[in-house]
């Protein structure tokens, strides 16, 4: 079991890892217009925007996927819509939502946003992450595949999200974090790799379609 002081510094340490490169567009933006004449600089103002708009969507982002974990009672897939849509606004691959209505417990939608960002990181030169859902003879399934070049779920990752002993760090913590969520909410966690494509899948008794 993980101390609660040990897992709140590592979900701190991650969120400022993540908030860098926003902050520092913002900052190099006001720079931009400090040093400039009096005029509107184009290429400031775009640096200013990019910052402000990647670091809001990442900042909505934890506070539901990961301050908002402990929250309980029952709720839809769809809460987590509207944080997923803003979130890949900002980056690299598209956001294809293909799932149902799946009702569910309220963690188990922390646990497929969380395998959302999961998805983005398997694709370092873009592409597509679909979700999609399925009823099965007991409960439902809802799987996130990422679709790109050289998609590739890491080790670490992987042994993060099956609950496995492994290196504990700001870079593992939000798959930790995914896989306690689960645990939590009923749902059982797998994934499934084949060329250029990765794919989540969390299932549960508790996933009505």
């Amino acid at each position: 079991m993980i101390e609660n002081t040990k897992l709140t510094a590592l979900v701190a340490s991650r969120i400022c890892h993540d908030m860098v490169e926003p902050m520092s567009a913002i900052i190099q933006g006001l720079e931009m217009i400090k040093d400039g004449d009096g005029k509107t600089d184009p290429d400031a103002l775009s640096l200013l925007d990019h910052g402000v708009g990647k670091a809001w969507a990442k900042l909505e982002f934890f506070r539901f996927a990961m301050a908002g974990a402990t929250a309980e009672g029952d709720s839809e897939l769809e809460e987590g819509r509207a944080v997923a849509i803003k979130l890949y606004s900002v980056l690299k691959p598209e956001l294809v939502w293909s799932a149902p209505a799946v009702a569910m417990p309220r963690p188990a939608v922390r646990v497929i946003v969380n395998l959302l960002l999961i998805a983005n990181e398997c694709l370092p030169r873009g592409g597509s992450v679909e979700i999609s859902a399925a009823k099965l003879a007991e409960g439902g399934e809802v799987v996130v595949t990422a679709k790109g070049p050289r998609a590739k779920l890491r080790e670490a990752t992987a042994t993060a999200l099956r609950g496995d002993d492994g290196e504990l760090s700001g870079h593992t913590i939000q798959p930790t974090l995914t896989s306690l969520l689960a645990r939590q909410g009923g749902v059982e966690l797998s994934t499934r790799e084949s060329e250029e494509q990765v794919q989540l899948i969390a299932r549960s008794p508790a996933f009505k379609l």
